[in-house]
Formats: C-alpha cells, sequence, structure tokens
C-alpha cells in the first residue's frame, strides 16, 4: 500500500524551518470556499471532496479495477489560498483540494461522481472541478495548526525567502493538513511558490 506519509515525506514531512523544494505536477479534486465564513457550508465542501476521493479508492469494490491501480491511503486535505490578505479565519478567497492517484484518468472520475449520485445527498458534487497543478519551485515549512503559528510560519519564509535573494511568484499560497479532518490535524505545512533563480 502507498502510504504519502510514509513514502513522500520529501512532500508531507518538512522540517519546522524554511525548506526548498520542486513540486511536480500533481491531479486534485478541487472546490471553491463558501461564499461565506459558515462552518457548516466548509464542512460540507470537504465532506464531498473526501467522499470522492474514497470513491476513488475502492473503485475496485464497486466492480471496477483502473488500469494501474494500487491501494493506498487518501492523500490529505490542502487549502489553496489565491491572496495573502487575511480575512480573519477560513477565508473566502480559497479553494478546497484533495490529491488524486497517479493512476487516475477521466473513466475513473466519471465512475467516482456516478457513484455518490447513486450513494449519497451532497449538494456540492456538481461544484467539483478535476484540476492539475504544478507548484514547482516553492519554499515550504511544518507548524502547529494553529493561526498564530501559521502566521511565524509565513513570516519565517518570507525572511528566508528575503535572505536568499528570492522572490515569491504569486500571492497565492498553499496550506496541506496533515489529515483529511481538518479540526483534528494537529500540523499543517504552509507552502508558497518562488521564482526559478536567473
Amino acid at each position: 500500500m502507498h502510504n504519502w506519509k510514509e513514502d513522500e515525506q520529501k512532500l508531507y514531512a518538512p522540517p519546522d524551518s524554511p525548506q526548498v523544494i520542486h513540486v511536480p505536477k500533481q491531479s486534485y479534486f478541487i472546490i471553491d470556499g463558501a461564499s461565506t465564513r459558515e462552518e457548516s457550508s466548509t464542512a460540507e465542501r470537504i465532506e464531498t471532496l473526501i467522499a470522492l476521493s474514497e470513491a476513488v479508492k475502492r473503485m475496485p469494490d464497486s466492480g471496477y479495477s483502473p488500469p494501474g491501480f494500487t491501494d493506498y491511503c487518501v492523500y490529505p486535505l490542502e487549502r489553496l489560498i489565491h491572496s495573502s490578505t487575511s480575512t480573519g479565519g477560513l477565508a473566502d478567497n480559497s479553494s478546497w483540494m484533495i490529491r488524486q492517484p497517479n493512476f487516475i484518468d477521466n473513466e475513473v472520475i466519471c465512475r467516482a461522481f456516478r457513484l455518490l449520485y447513486s450513494e449519497k445527498n451532497l449538494p456540492h458534487l456538481p461544484e467539483v472541478a478535476f484540476e492539475e497543478f504544478e507548484d514547482g519551485l516553492s519554499v515550504q515549512v511544518r507548524v502547529p495548526n494553529k493561526p498564530q503559528k501559521r502566521q511565524m510560519a509565513s513570516e519565517a519564509i518570507e525572511h528566508f525567502l528575503l535572505e536568499n535573494g528570492w522572490k515569491r511568484r504569486t500571492d497565492t499560497y498553499r496550506e496541506i493538513f496533515c489529515s483529511s479532518n481538518l479540526q483534528a490535524s494537529d500540523e499543517v505545512i504552509y507552502r508558497v511558490f518562488v521564482e526559478e533563480a536567473q
């Protein structure tokens, strides 16, 4: 079984000080954040992502074994924040996402959606998209999952970039929770995207 916690430690177990990493192209189920900061709406969107991800994982149990399928642990919950401006909590300008395994293709995606439409009432399911992202050259750090600590992580990375003469490519940044459960995640990985050195 592929376990991202053990097999992809460079991506998902960084040190507690800024680290340079190159992140290849990855595939995700993604949904935009709520139009308000109501916790129930956010929770429903996250539930939908988790349900889709688990539907892909148990695809062989539903009678279809995707080419190249190997058993694996569902990847952690992530949040892509499209601005560095603080909104005092879960930002409205963010997207929630869960990475998918390499074997996923259009057939698997369609089957996962059909399975959930027949099994569950998930009002936000039509809002989920499948997209590829390539973070490329990035700097990341692992911190406790507390707002003050995440702010300290941001400041530490900005200081690291200044010291090394690097610049962020964009204000967008990524938070990776070390669990699919937002509240149960003790740690979060804070990642920013930087320009390649000239």
